[in-house]
């Protein structure tokens, strides 16, 4: 585990330009893990936004990085593809969804290693970042025993670099 961690650091740390033409971009979160339960924490995450279109099409798919940490130790290493649709002068809408390894700690019980992410958020352009407000619901689509699942709500500063 410990391997598989760092490795997802150095990428996200090291990142890789692949379209010079736009910027990547960092978003760093704060929120609240497990909203819908009783027995919820905070939420961090680090998520490493690629600029360039992974199809070259009009789809703009966008593929990310990231990791996530709960207050229980419970951690969330994930890839996946988001779309920015930019719905007026300033503000932003990006769903996403991605896939990944989720190693629980002290927290939920997701009943499976294998989680998917779903997300929703909505970001406001202030110069060259944005703040943004997400939710999210990570699941692992019944392929385990139980599927409980987890809604969290976060705050998002993006940054480009």
């Amino acid at each position: 585990m410990k391997k598989i961690f760092c490795t997802i650091i150095v990428i996200l740390f090291c990142g890789i330009n692949l379209q010079a033409d736009e910027k990547n971009m960092w978003s760093y979160s704060i929120g609240q893990f497990d909203v819908n339960d009783t027995v919820d924490s905070f939420e961090l995450r680090a998520e490493y936004l690629y600029s360039y279109n992974i199809f070259q099409n009009n789809y703009q798919l966008k593929p990310f990085l990231g990791v996530m940490r709960n207050g229980d130790d419970g951690t969330y290493l994930y890839s996946g593809l988001r779309r920015d649709s930019k719905i007026s002068k300033k503000w932003y809408f990006t769903p996403s969804f991605a896939a990944g390894y989720y190693d629980r700690g002290d927290s939920k019980d997701l009943g499976h290693n294998l989680q998917f992410r779903s997300q929703i958020e909505f970001s406001y352009e202030l110069g060259s970042s944005r703040i943004g407000f997400n939710l999210n619901h990570i699941s692992n689509a019944s392929i385990g025993d139980t599927n409980p699942g987890t809604e969290s709500a976060t705050i998002s500063l993006i940054r480009s670099f």
